[in-house]
């Protein structure tokens, strides 16, 4: 199943729990929500994701009300800043979730108050600001849009 439109997959996130947060390359986010499974084109050898898996590749950062945790520019790896700060989302439900156009910028706001905001942006190497798979199938991307000036 695709979804054309990211907001209807925002919509099942909330009341999801974050089962796992990652940053698996430079200032990527990897969050799983929901019940671990495959999809149905995975092998049984493949990594387990959750019901929604949202992978975030534009710019970002986490927040509280009155402070910044980090941000994209935050140093990454095992052993950074990033890791240990998304590690905070594990176990945490989302209680709201926003997008808007024309870019896409994203909100989610975790149960202990902690947001996460990305500006949605594309580049040459790609397209999507973020993306959501889901184990039944579902796939979108927030792809901006962007008008060339003339």
């Amino acid at each position: 199943m695709k979804d054309s439109d990211p907001r209807a997959l925002l919509a099942d996130i909330v009341g999801q729990r974050c089962e796992r947060a990652k940053n698996p390359h430079g200032s990527i986010l990897s969050l799983d929500f929901g019940e671990l499974g495959r999809r149905e084109d995975d092998d049984t050898a493949s990594v387990l994701h959750g019901w929604r898996h949202l992978t975030v590749l534009s710019p970002w950062r986490l927040q509280m009300p009155a402070e910044v945790l980090c941000d994209w520019n935050s140093s990454s790896g095992s052993e950074g800043v990033i890791a240990a700060v998304i590690a905070r989302l594990e176990g945490q439900t989302v209680v709201a979730a926003t997008t808007t156009t024309p870019a896409w910028d994203l909100t989610l706001t975790f149960s202990s108050g902690v947001q996460l905001v990305a500006f949605g942006d594309n580049t040459d190497d790609r397209e999507d600001a973020w993306f959501i798979l889901g184990t039944d199938g579902t796939e979108c991307g927030a792809i901006p849009v962007v008008r060339a000036v003339d």
